[in-house]
């Protein structure tokens, strides 16, 4: 008894549902209609895309970002603005804007681009009663430019045991800069200080675009970061000391002649590493009472930590030039 009421309920819900459903596309098709059939223009908003403005141009105005478009016509066509997709924007091309006059203002015709816009949204038969504006005016002025180097300011974190196995590379390493010429005038260098990433432990290019900057545009806005990371490992070498600032004819001396130096190196550079690749040195003029010299290394090689110095310090002696 029980499976034969739940199989009446079934039915009488499908029956109810199915009616639901009936009358509501009923309903909506005749508001459809009674839209169609009472309103014989409806309005349309169109955004503004502006493309290829080239980088040496500033525009100075504010431009339209909107075109509002009113569309009449029979009642077949008001259809398509209920279940076709409208054109996204009207694309309006910038690359010539400065091909006759550096600077000034120019003034776009968009008559034919929005009448084709309203023709394939709504079909041939479409007419335009009214938009506006009916035309777009751009204000703008040439900029200097200027070639400028890019240099990377910030420290690449690597994580433990691994090392910058090379300098990091920017490619490009020179951007053109556009401008005043009061601006770019104080530009040489574009410095990357900013630079955000996790602690590395492998190589990895990273995109860098270049910050907003009211007084400029960049080309191209950024540029490729090439980190090389290589497993690390320590290297321990003996570097003859030389002199500086020796006083004329006398003959400097250190003791003992060479320093041991241990250092951080990259697995993959290991045997390539060597001590022409840094300088030992003692300068007369940073002397102690008891003739003895700090010893300072100077490294050719930007990306190798040095570990340890010994001894850090050597003592000296002077001797008189022997004459020829």
């Amino acid at each position: 008894m029980i499976d034969v009421l739940k199989k009446i309920a079934g039915i009488i819900f499908r029956k109810q549902t199915a009616i639901f459903l009936f009358f509501l596309l009923l309903s909506a098709n005749f508001w459809l209609m009674h839209s169609i059939g009472s309103n014989r223009e409806i309005p349309i908003t169109y955004t503004v895309e502006y493309v290829n403005l080239p980088n040496n141009v500033k525009i100075t105005n504010t431009l339209e970002k909107e075109i509002n478009v009113s569309v009449a016509d029979a009642k077949t066509s008001f259809v398509k603005y209920f279940f076709v997709k409208q054109t996204e924007r009207l694309v309006i091309d910038l690359k010539d804007i400065n091909r006759n006059i550096k600077s000034g203002r120019k003034t776009y015709s968009i008559d034919n681009i929005v009448k084709n816009a309203v023709k394939n949204d709504f079909g041939k038969e479409a007419n335009i009663s009214n938009f506006a504006p009916k035309v777009i005016v751009v204000e703008y002025v040439t900029l200097e430019n200027k070639k400028v180097a890019v240099v990377l300011d910030s420290d690449i974190p690597v994580k433990s045991q691994y090392i910058l196995s090379d300098t990091v590379g920017i490619y490009p390493n020179t951007v053109t800069i556009y401008g005043s010429i009061q601006d770019i005038s104080m530009i040489d260098t574009i410095r990357i200080n900013d630079l955000s990433t996790d602690s590395l432990s492998k190589s990895k290019t990273i995109f860098y675009t270049f910050k907003n900057d009211k007084r400029f545009s960049y080309d191209p806005d950024g540029v490729k970061l090439k980190i090389s990371i290589d497993k690390s490992t320590e290297k321990t070498m003996p570097i003859d000391i030389e002199y500086r600032n020796v006083p004329e004819g006398l003959t400097m001396k250190a003791f003992p002649q060479k320093v041991n130096i241990s250092v951080i190196v990259p697995i993959g550079k290991y045997n390539d590493l060597d001590s022409k690749d840094f300088t030992a040195e003692i300068d007369y003029n940073q002397r102690t009472a008891d003739n003895r010299c700090p010893i300072t290394i100077v490294s050719k090689l930007s990306n190798i930590k040095i570990l340890r110095v010994f001894p850090q310090e050597a003592e000296f002696s002077l001797e008189y030039t022997k004459e020829k």
